[in-house]
């Protein structure tokens, strides 16, 4: 999976201005944390795709479809793996 130069800014930007446009800093909304945290995970390696799927889904209130069309807008290639939501 090839992701986008500066993957977590953008994500975490355009996710913020959906789902959290008034929250100043991420750090004071506990779901906008964990939008943070979840990306940072995948960005390190440290997380698989279905699963920041899951945890951005859950902490944004939205579901997996709409998540993954957000995110797979900064994935530059998906490579063999096809992602199904459940």
């Amino acid at each position: 999976m090839k992701i986008v130069s500066d993957f977590f800014n953008k994500l975490c930007g355009e996710l913020g201005k959906k789902y959290f446009p008034d929250v100043k800093y991420y750090r004071d909304n506990d779901n906008a944390t964990k939008v943070h945290y979840a990306a940072e995970l995948f960005n390190n390696g440290c997380l698989t795709y279905p699963k920041l799927i899951q945890r951005l889904s859950v902490a944004c209130g939205d579901t997996k479809e709409n998540i993954h069309n957000i995110v797979s807008k900064h994935i530059e290639s998906f490579g063999d793996f096809e992602y199904s939501p459940k």
